[in-house]
């Protein structure tokens, strides 16, 4: 044994055994890190990080519908297994999780259709050159999840829900040609799938939408004092849209788009207690001639991101900000958000965390008019949240939280819904 990991045992079943052999060799052919303070458990000059998290919930409207809420009690299960090789200079990271969700149908109540067994997600990113003139980037990730959205298929009374899949490839180079720039240049390729799945492993899905997001950004952060920063940022992009399985069943298929958006602004800290962070911006989006009603133009491509900061002691921190941006789903051509919000993070005698939020959102979903769902509407948002976490170790943590969630279209009742919902649990391991 070196390092704490068995080179082989036959205990280990074959794949698992060449797995821990793999990693184990790789780990001493990776140089000792100059830097490896980093929680977790030492795999020769790699750290490890398994973690489960175990939680009861309790959610009082499991299908987000306005009429006739159901309640039910539900068990999560989600462990998590991540390498790191912590360099100074250079950081690998390593992480693949899986989500298991059930109900427990408590009442006459019904709710399997919501058990989830196929929610995963793998992710690895290289960090190179984070302390030179010139470095660089790269981190993949592919996630199957759950849909939050409902309603999306099937049922009269909006209880099916959909899956998303979303493969990730963003890459990018950082400049710094003096300690007071910092020059980011990015580029990026997202492929989005929603679907809707018969049986759990369905090779056929019913495919609702099928998206490529192809996409560029420059950013530049010039320090001009010691603790402020002027920010200018610009990112364009083309959206187009895959093969779906039927349009019919749940919308007209979302147009190809181009879009671009610019930010300027300043952040920075005034004293020691309060920070200040503002930027204006403008966007626009394009779909051709023959959709100009879809474009964003005009004053309805403003942008804005601003949140003021204040921090009465070290441990405490309280943030009023203001956001509005658009982006892209396959249920709408766009999708334009303005969101006010408040939030609230403290640390109590150094294992205490109290987290609390509020936010506000008015939300504008533009569709093609031939769209059978008419997802032309606007809605208001609102929600609300407060929790704890007790840190008894560092691989030991106790989670307890509330939250509040509610929607209003202001054009039609669809979508429309009223969410409490109750959380405990236990963090067993590193994060």
């Amino acid at each position: 044994m070196r390092g704490g990991v068995p080179v082989s045992s036959p205990a280990l079943p074959g794949l698992l055994r060449y797995t821990a052999g793999f990693l184990f060799v790789l780990s001493l052919l990776l140089p000792a890190p100059a830097s490896a303070k980093e929680s977790g458990l030492p795999l020769g000059n790699l750290v490890a990080k398994p973690s489960v998290v175990v939680a009861g919930v309790f959610d009082s409207n499991v299908f987000r519908t306005q009429l006739s809420p159901e309640a039910d009690f539900g068990l999560e299960i989600k462990p998590t297994f991540a390498l790191v090789y912590p360099g100074d200079n250079f950081r690998w990271e390593l992480e693949t999780w899986y989500r298991f969700f059930t109900y427990f149908n408590l009442g006459e109540n019904n709710h399997d259709l919501l058990r989830s067994l196929t929610d995963f997600g793998l992710s690895t990113s290289f960090d190179v050159g984070r302390k030179d003139k010139v470095g660089f980037f790269f981190g993949p990730s592919f996630s199957n999840q759950r849909s939050s959205r409902g309603g999306e298929v099937g049922s009269a009374d909006g209880t099916d829900l959909a899956y998303q899949s979303e493969l990730a490839v963003p890459v990018g180079a950082r400049l710094r040609p003096t300690k007071a720039f910092l020059i980011d240049i990015d580029g990026s390729w997202t492929w989005t799938r929603a679907y809707f799945p018969t049986t759990v492993f369905d090779t056929d899905p019913l495919v609702l939408g099928n998206s490529h997001d192809v996409s560029g950004a420059f950013s530049l952060d010039w320090r001009f004092f010691p603790r402020s920063h002027f920010l200018l940022e610009g990112s364009g992009g083309h959206v187009f849209q895959g093969e779906i399985s039927d349009a019919t069943v749940q919308h007209a298929p979302a147009l190809p788009a181009d879009y671009f958006r610019v930010w300027a602004g300043l952040k920075g800290d005034v004293t020691s207690k309060l920070s200040l962070m503002g930027l204006v911006g403008y966007g626009n989006i394009f779909y051709g001639e023959d959709n100009k009603d879809e474009n964003l133009t005009g004053l309805d491509g403003l942008l804005g991101r601003a949140e003021i900061a204040l921090r009465p002691v070290a441990t405490q921190r309280l943030a009023f900000g203001f956001k509005r941006d658009f982006y892209f789903r396959y249920y709408a051509n766009r999708i334009t958000d303005t969101q006010a919000y408040v939030k609230y993070k403290g640390l109590v005698g150094g294992r205490l965390a109290i987290l609390s939020d509020f936010s506000y959102i008015y939300r504008d979903l533009r569709a093609d008019a031939s769209d059978a769902r008419a997802n032309t509407r606007t809605e208001h948002q609102f929600g609300a949240g407060v929790g704890v976490e007790i840190m008894a170790q560092e691989w030991f943590h106790v989670t307890a939280r509330y939250g509040f969630s509610a929607v209003n279209p202001s054009s039609t009742n669809e979508g429309e819904y009223i969410d409490n919902r109750v959380n405990l649990g236990i963090i067993l391991g590193f994060r």
